[in-house]
């Protein structure tokens, strides 16, 4: 079935990073007065190609080890906080278009098995 298909748990992991991802702009741009605070960012493609070189089969894609980066730019502020709002507004709203592009993918895929259950043969 879809659920245990390698294809579902790249998906199923795609939209969880990409949410992982909209998370930690939230926080840093919550953060963004906090003094000495330094952004964090994800690697959504670097952890999405681990995702599929772990693919076996129709067991999916086995675990994934995420990392959260911690920015060690210097900061152009004197209190040490180096979040750039433009930047993590940016990247949220990359990180909604890739969620919202897999979450396409896989009502698509339920329209597929939902038209085969449901037509007359």
């Amino acid at each position: 079935m879809f659920f245990n298909s390698s294809k579902f748990k790249t998906l199923e992991a795609g939209t969880d990073l990409a949410w992982m991802q909209q998370k930690i702009n939230s926080q840093n741009i919550a953060n963004i007065e906090t003094p000495g605070y330094k952004s964090k960012s994800l690697s959504f493609e670097g952890v999405m190609r681990e995702a599929e070189n772990k693919r076996s089969g129709t067991s999916g894609i086995g675990r994934i080890d995420v990392k959260i980066n911690t920015s060690d730019e210097v900061s152009k502020r004197a209190d040490g906080n180096n979040v750039d709002a433009e930047t993590e507004y940016i990247s949220m709203y990359k990180a909604y278009v890739k969620y919202s592009m897999l979450l396409n993918k896989v009502n698509s895929e339920f329209d597929k098995y939902n038209y085969v259950l449901n037509s007359n043969m």
